[in-house]
């Protein structure tokens, strides 16, 4: 059987839940790096389930990159202005970036783990 919900509905539930924990980080203060984290490891960990199931199109992966591009920026509803390109932010610190997970790739590789476990014997 299954939750057959449309990728919509399924992004939109997302969305709701990506604004939800916005707004309890946002309160708190966070210094650049503290709000890398946050932006990892718990909002856009909230996508990574159903990114395993699905790849979003280019307008939702848009919009989480707004989110996450006003969460780091500091603004919590209006619109900023990024302050860095986001394939900047994506690269690692290593390379002059900050690390941020890149939510197209992800979903990408979490796709990618899903068809080569399903293709291996056993699996």
């Amino acid at each position: 059987m299954g939750f057959h919900l449309p990728t919509e509905a399924n992004f939109d539930k997302l969305m709701v839940a990506l604004k939800s924990k916005l707004l309890t980080w946002s309160h708190n203060l966070l210094s650049l790096a503290g709000r890398i984290l946050v932006a990892n490891q718990v909002l856009l960990a909230s996508m990574w389930y159903l990114a395993a199931c699905w790849n979003p199109n280019p307008r939702m992966t848009s919009q989480v990159k707004g989110v996450i591009r006003n969460f780091i920026w500091g603004s919590k509803d209006a619109p900023t202005c990024a302050k860095v390109k986001w394939e900047t932010l994506i690269l690692s610190a290593a390379q002059g970036g900050l690390g941020i997970i890149d939510p197209k790739a992800q979903s990408e590789a979490l796709l990618a783990k899903l068809m080569t476990r399903g293709l291996s014997p056993g699996g």
